[in-house]
């Protein structure tokens, strides 16, 4: 007869216990609210008895008209981006009068002149430059406070010339939450298909920290270039003053310094969508060495700090538990625990993959759902990679304040 020794029991129900935690604490579980147009078109008959569905017809019809708005795209040797992308922020169907300022660098004649023949095309589009040399200020920054001087309108979209609208629609939809009590707006941006699967993956897991968080309470950072805001904010708290020093982070200090309690909208419409070209190696490896250069400066940082270690800390143990466990038990011939391990392991990947790839379908459903664990559990290493790149690069690199 086979005996269960106390051992195996308490070891086996730790193991399970750690994988249904290691399972449910997940970034992914902490939902955002997305728009329901998707449930309206599958369920028409239900929209036409619904008492509130005249409601939300008559609010739709009064945002037919918008207030006009400027776009502001920043640019150094980027006139291949331009060239690809720039036609779309010009063909957007927008009731209102929108304009799109480009702001380049005095030296780059050639993106001067496309820029010009573009002009001479499109009443929408404005270009200025910056000076060649800018002491004390980063040259994005100064991009962005010369552009946000130049719009003619209070709100205000900042972007990146590797960015491109999804359609036409782009600008009707990210306005719709420009209004009161808003004053700012984070949209959403899809890497392009072309992008790594695991760069795609972490992108979208970012999304629903940063993203979820603006619904919630703060804004508190984005590495997202779709960010409207209100221009007399912008110039009544003088800009990016208090974090001039950086030479990136713009993205981030904007959302960080103007974001108040109730005051940000995140429009999650795929038709609000910008398509980002697919980063270089450089382009992708520096973001991150800029974000760790800058983040000591920005606020509210210490609760989301905690709450993505929390996320590391109950999936990594619970990993480790159920593989200790597991060769324990072999090592012992404990075959009822080997059982419960190995149990234990699956339900951790499992449940982990389904509910991973149950939330990042709506943003995109071409990542593979056998690599998930592995992107998942690869987190922790690539941002060790991340600290070894920043701890051996000159920090002097990361500030315009040079000594």
């Amino acid at each position: 007869m086979m005996t269960i020794s106390l051992t195996t029991i308490i070891a086996g129900a730790v193991v399970v216990l750690l994988a249904i935690l290691g399972s449910l604490i997940n970034p992914f579980l902490r939902s955002l609210r997305f728009p329901d147009n998707a449930e309206n078109e599958e369920n028409p008959a239900e929209e036409e008895t619904d008492p509130t569905a005249e409601t939300a017809k008559e609010k739709e019809e009064s945002l037919e008209s918008r207030e006009p708005i400027s776009v502001i795209i920043t640019a150094h040797d980027n006139l291949y981006e331009l060239e690809h992308n720039l036609q779309m922020f010009l063909q957007q169907k927008y009731p209102a009068d929108y304009q799109v300022i480009v702001v380049c660098q005095s030296t780059d004649g050639e993106t001067q002149d496309y820029l010009k023949r573009m002009a001479a095309e499109n009443s929408h589009l404005y270009y200025t430059y910056i000076p060649e040399s800018s002491r004390y200020m980063s040259r994005k920054k100064l991009q962005i406070t010369l552009g946000v001087k130049a719009a003619k309108y209070e709100w205000i979209i900042l972007t990146e010339p590797t960015c491109t609208p999804s359609n036409d629609k782009w600008l009707y939809t990210m306005t719709r939450n420009c209004q009161e009590p808003n004053h700012l707006v984070l949209g959403y941006v899809a890497l392009e298909d072309a992008t790594k699967g695991v760069r795609r993956f972490d992108s979208i897991r970012k999304a629903f920290y940063l993203l979820r968080r603006a619904q919630h309470s703060y804004g508190y950072r984005t590495h997202m270039p779709n960010v409207a805001f209100r221009k007399s904010d912008f110039m009544r708290e003088q800009g990016y003053q208090g974090n001039l020093e950086y030479v990136r982070g713009e993205y981030d200090f904007l959302v960080n310094k103007y974001a108040a309690y109730g005051d940000t909208a995140v429009e999650l419409d795929c038709d609000a969508w910008l398509i980002h070209d697919e980063p270089t190696d450089k382009a992708w490896h520096n973001a991150h060495l800029y974000l760790q250069a800058s983040r000591k400066s920005l606020t509210r940082a210490k609760s989301m700090m905690s709450l993505m270690a929390m996320d590391h800390l109950f999936p990594h143990l619970s990993l480790i538990a159920s593989l200790a466990t597991l060769a324990y038990a072999i090592l012992m011939q404990d075959w009822i625990l080997t059982g419960i391990a190995g149990f234990a392991l699956l339900l951790l990947l499992i449940l982990r993959t389904v509910i991973a790839h149950k939330a990042i379908k709506h943003f995109d459903d071409d990542i593979s759902l056998l690599k998930l664990p592995f992107y998942e559990y690869g987190i922790i290493w690539r941002n060790l990679a991340n600290k070894i790149r920043y701890w051996r690069a000159d920090k002097n690199d990361f500030t315009s304040h040079k000594l």
